[in-house]
């Protein structure tokens, strides 16, 4: 990944000092979490400010060059596209709140993603009937199965959406009465359900192919969240996005800005500052104090609660919870050029090849540098103005847990060469066409993102660690909110904006998102 400049809002400038030593609101952070509450606050006529240490905006969603190719560092594809309205996808809702509706560059991705296992090639197709159908036609001994799983998803994600509404009106843990799928199944994981509704170790493994955007394999990944992506594929609608996603964090810092909003890049939060027990701005790394009552924390949560606040500003209790958190894994990915026509090669703009039909196995061989699956992204399918005419992008993403420096650079070229081996196996002739290749290892990651440990996803999403199990946006500290992967609901684009959408919420004291969209009308 490069620092070199991509693209920008139009108003932010590389100077030390923002333009104003006082705020409604301050966001710490520009990841997709920390925009969506900032555009969100300045649309709702908040003086809002937005300081990022990188040169760019984006967090895990921005892109970098590598002379005539453009890549996404880390997100590919987005969910919750559903066109917005009651029952509309909550990127949808997001956009046209913003008045941004018409200008996101998003590109619908079907299928959604396509699979090859041993055995089995499957190619998943987007609308929740099509996608049951296609499972159920190539397990026709497993169809009843199949759609019961996928029913239960869909149950358990609407009573999820549920749950949040009841617990942002204060309806507290007795609300999970009238939830009985969210009461039953909320500890489960995915391969719980699974093994419940599906007798095929080949069907169950097919279904459960998505499990790398979760981070976890599906005896420990927890079937709520894995269930609530699912859906905002499959169901809310899939995209990839024009010019990279680095596009979409420009347009929703130009949001910001467009509100009168600030949006400060290369700039370093030293502190965030207390008074009496409660928030009341931040510290610059150059001194600059500025004010205010609310401050939204993107950044990692264990570096926002003990560097920037101060282990003796929390209650006991509540940091020693925070300390007991398990964060997600890491990835390691190459980003490659090649003057194969890859959009003849039948692979679609995600293809998940797995070696064997244990993704317990295949995680475990991940963990220990040893990959013996990938996930191979084709952006330009979508987009093929990313390269030069005549070439494809790829990357070549395996999940990768976090090791001392000295390991990856012993280890750095060795994964790198694996993962041009295995993709070898989905498209021959890959390695001799390449024109360009680069890893990224999760100390990359982290050095980008400061993500500790390079986190894909903040804290792991084992069932534990989601809904209540995961620190909520408000904080003990009354002032500070939080956005982004380490707050709930959890990873992914789509949790991330969720979680940004809830700290505007919460900063504007509105009583539910059903509020805030109607507020923004």
């Amino acid at each position: 990944m490069s620092a070199a400049p991509h693209g920008r809002p139009s108003g932010a400038r590389f100077h030390r000092e923002s333009r104003r030593d006082a705020y409604d609101a301050i966001v710490v952070g520009a990841g997709f979490g920390g925009l969506a509450a900032a555009a969100l606050l300045a649309r709702a006529g908040r003086r809002v400010l937005v300081v990022e240490r990188h040169d760019r905006v984006g967090g895990y969603g921005h892109a970098f060059r590598r002379g005539r190719y453009r890549f996404d560092s880390a997100v590919h594809l987005i969910g919750g596209c559903a066109p917005a309205g009651a029952e509309g996808g909550l990127v949808a809702r997001l956009l046209a709140a913003l008045g941004l509706a018409e200008r996101a560059p998003l590109v619908a991705v079907d299928p959604v993603y396509a699979l090859a296992l041993p055995g089995v090639a499957l190619r998943a197709p987007a609308g929740l009937d099509a996608f049951v159908e296609a499972h159920a036609a190539r397990f026709p001994g497993c169809a009843d199965g199949v759609r019961a799983f996928v029913d239960v998803c869909a149950r358990i994600r609407a009573e999820v959406e549920l749950a949040a509404e009841g617990a942002a009106a204060g309806a507290g843990a007795a609300a999970l009465e009238r939830l009985p799928t969210l009461r039953r199944l909320r500890r489960a994981t995915l391969a719980d359900v699974l093994e419940a509704h599906v007798g095929d170790p080949a069907a169950r493994a097919a279904l459960a192919a998505l499990w790398p955007f979760v981070g976890l394999p599906p005896s420990r990944a927890s079937f709520l969240y894995f269930a609530t992506m699912l859906l905002s594929y499959v169901a809310d609608g899939a995209r990839a996005c024009r010019g990279t996603f680095q596009a979409l964090a420009d347009l929703l810092a130009t949001a910001v800005e467009a509100a009168g909003g600030e949006v400060l890049l290369r700039a370093e939060v030293r502190r965030i500052a207390l008074e009496g027990g409660r928030v009341r701005g931040v510290v610059l790394e150059h001194g600059q104090r500025i004010e205010a009552p609310v401050v939204v924390s993107n950044a990692d949560l264990r570096q926002t609660a003990l560097e920037l606040v101060g282990r003796e500003a929390w209650d006991a209790r509540w940091l020693a919870r925070l300390e007991r958190l398990e964060p997600s894994i890491s990835a390691f990915v190459v980003y490659g050029a090649t003057s194969l026509d890859l959009r003849g090669a039948g692979l679609a703009h995600e293809t998940f090849w797995f070696g064997g039909l244990d993704h317990e196995a295949a995680y475990g061989a991940a963990l220990a540098g040893d990959p013996t699956w990938l996930t191979l992204t084709v952006p330009t399918l979508a987009d093929p103005s990313l390269a030069p005419p005549g070439e494809s992008l790829f990357l070549l993403t395996t999940l990768a847990g976090y090791a001392p420096p000295a390991r990856w650079r012993a280890d750095k070229e060795r994964v790198h060469a694996r993962l041009l081996e295995l993709a070898e196996g989905v498209v021959p002739g890959l390695r001799d066409a390449v024109r360009f290749s680069e890893a990224g290892t999760p100390r990359t990651l982290e050095r980008y993102t400061r993500n500790g440990d390079g986190a894909l996803y903040g804290f792991a999403l084992t069932p534990d660690q989601v809904g209540p199990g995961r620190p909520a946006p408000a904080t003990p500290l009354p002032g500070l909110l939080l956005a982004g992967h380490w707050t709930q609901p959890g990873g992914g684009v789509y949790g991330v904006l969720a979680s940004g959408v809830e700290a505007a919420r919460l900063a504007l004291g509105l009583p539910s998102a059903a509020a805030l969209w109607k507020a923004l009308v």
